[in-house]
């Protein structure tokens, strides 16, 4: 009696191709800038230069906030500018819940990291693309955010 044996490397090459395809991002731009000293003042500004490989089109972006278990307020209000639009968007963050629990990611060291999604935006290659991040809370000093960033991809 003769066992038949199927080749085993077409399922092995289509396991592999179904990896590589869920693993490939559609990032084009990920940045987080420090904030430089205690606080966060109201008059720095956070830069974002895009960089020349982008191409135009359509892009979603996440806006991501680091902070201690310090700070002192349940939400954070950001101002982001884009480059070609005239007025700039205003984002609410909520990085604490109703019951005061910190939302996102903590770590061992009272650190913690706040992503959520902003809008979308239509990029055009100019001179000069940069994104501007500054916060407009009513407070001109805001302790204990340690870095801002940005998350782009495709659309």
């Amino acid at each position: 009696m003769k066992i038949k044996v199927k080749p085993i490397l077409p399922y092995i090459s289509i396991v592999f191709s179904i990896i590589a395809i869920s693993c490939t991002t559609q990032t084009v731009y990920h940045h987080y800038n420090n904030i430089n000293g205690e606080s966060w003042n109201k008059t720095d500004t956070a830069f974002f230069i895009l960089p020349d490989s982008m191409k135009e089109g359509e892009y979603n972006i996440s806006i991501g906030v680091r902070h201690t278990v310090s700070y002192p307020y349940r939400d954070l209000w950001l101002s982001l500018k884009f480059p070609n639009k005239e007025m700039a968007d205003t984002i609410h963050l909520y990085l604490a819940n109703d019951r005061g629990n910190w939302n996102g990611n903590g770590t061992a060291s009272g650190y913690y990291q706040y992503e959520t999604n902003g809008p979308t935006f239509n990029f055009v290659n100019q001179k000069d693309s940069i994104i501007k991040i500054s916060h407009i809370m009513k407070e001109s000093e805001l302790p204990y955010i340690s870095d801002v960033g940005i998350k782009i991809s495709m659309k």
